[in-house]
């Protein structure tokens, strides 16, 4: 009965945005890629596809703004063909590859299904703090400009100005666990949640695969937000930095990636492997003078991939075994059990463990009901349980010694213990 709902919420909720704005356009929307890519082999136009997880409240208002009501994206929007897929059944997740825990993705293609340039994102803030009307109205006539191009001079398999293609294929009836144990609608997220659960359970997980499709600011780019790839500032002492990059500068490759937009910055650093330096070309306009093309290398190491998995739905299936449940205290719980003092003006850390639940950390550590952990290491600003379960990946893996100072009988007590190995019950459905 629920796969049924959600069959039907899905159908039901695909046009729903723009019952909630005026429309001056008819917007047609294809629901299938291969029918897309059918009229786009026949008109000659790229094509424009959109993956929405209805069910997922995310992103409502953008989702609205893109697939009907605004004005200027609909007069560009005419020049594709377009597809709305809401759910990820039977797509290809190797060529469409972007971050699955977020609610709202874009490519744009050819007629053949080859990338020119992906759009969307999120960070920890806001779900719609990256993206911008402007950026895509940016990304979208650039693709309309390399389709033109490539139309004109006949277009290849191997082009230049295409985003590299996998070299497999696979869908999300790929994963064993998921082809056995869902139904219905498969949600972005899930196809995260699969692959984590599936990898826990061949004996491969990897916690650096939790950090996906770095942020640019990790490496010193920060873009005009209204543009998407020109360089708004350039991080102090950072890796683009020290490699002579300049506010202004417009990104145009990065790993041999053609650069469209923020996202496909990101996807090149996602597919950037290791601490190898990170190959960027950028356009730099000279005063009376032709624009200079440079080429650096940006030198990263450390952990410059991670940020913080926080409001990530995949977090629950990450097989980090807390072994308790607990929430942050509200401004009245802080004042009135001592841990903030009434003058302060932002809230510190402060979780209560409500309840144990078997092995884990707080067995390590020595956690008892009622605690307040009020650090981790020297951290002590506000964190959710999931913020905190963030901070643990972020820090540690197996083995390694935690410390956390809790509240106690109105006491401070320091605990610690080590994070305990990986487990998770893979067979509950995320």
């Amino acid at each position: 009965m629920q796969s049924v709902f959600f069959v039907i919420s899905c159908c039901l909720l695909l046009f729903v945005p723009g019952l909630v704005h005026a429309q001056t356009r008819v917007a047609r929307w294809h629901t299938t890629l291969d029918s897309a890519t059918e009229t786009a082999r026949t008109s000659g136009k790229p094509v424009f596809i959109v993956f929405r997880c209805v069910p997922c409240g995310a992103c409502w208002e953008w989702d609205g703004q893109v697939a009907h009501a605004d004005e200027a994206i609909a007069e560009l929007r005419e020049q594709f063909v377009c597809a709305r897929i809401p759910q990820m059944n039977g797509v290809d997740i190797q060529k469409f590859e972007h971050d699955f825990d977020t609610t709202w993705a874009a490519y744009f293609t050819d007629a053949k299904g080859h990338i020119y340039s992906r759009f969307g994102g999120r960070d920890e803030t806001d779900p719609e703090a990256r993206l911008d009307k402007a950026a895509l109205l940016q990304t979208m006539r650039e693709v309309l400009e390399v389709h033109a191009r490539r139309m004109k001079r006949g277009p290849t398999d191997t082009d230049e100005e295409l985003q590299p293609a996998p070299s497999t294929s696979s869908t999300p009836e790929d994963i064993p666990l998921l082809e056995s144990r869902h139904a219905g609608c498969v949600h972005c997220h899930q196809v995260q949640e699969y692959r984590l659960r599936q990898s826990y359970l061949d004996g491969v997980f990897d916690q650096k695969a939790l950090f996906g499709f770095p942020l640019p600011e990790s490496i010193g780019l920060r873009f005009v937000r209204s543009h998407g790839h020109r360089l708004d500032a350039v991080g102090r002492n950072s890796p683009a930095a020290r490699a002579g990059l300049k506010p202004g500068d417009l990104v145009t490759h990065v790993n041999a990636v053609p650069i469209h937009s923020e996202q496909d910055v990101r996807w090149a650093l996602h597919r950037s492997q290791g601490s190898k330096p990170v190959a960027v070309t950028v356009t730099r306009a000279k005063p009376e003078q032709a624009d200079e093309t440079i080429r650096v290398e940006l030198t990263v190491s450390g952990n410059w991939r991670q940020t913080e998995l926080g409001w990530r739905k995949s977090l629950r299936s990450v097989p980090l075994p807390l072994g308790f449940l607990g929430y942050p205290l509200d401004a009245e719980e802080l004042r009135t059990g001592g841990v903030m003092d009434k003058n302060a003006t932002a809230a510190p850390m402060a979780l209560r463990v409500v309840s144990l639940r078997g092995e884990g950390l707080a067995q390590s550590l020595g956690l008892r009901k009622d605690d307040v952990i009020i650090a981790l290491e020297d951290q002590r600003k506000h964190r959710t349980l999931d913020e905190f379960k963030s901070d643990l990946l972020r820090r540690y893996s197996p083995g390694d010694l935690v410390t956390v100072t809790v509240r106690r009988n109105g006491q401070q007590i320091v605990l610690k213990g080590a994070l305990p190995d990986w487990s998770l019950d893979v067979y509950g459905l995320p």
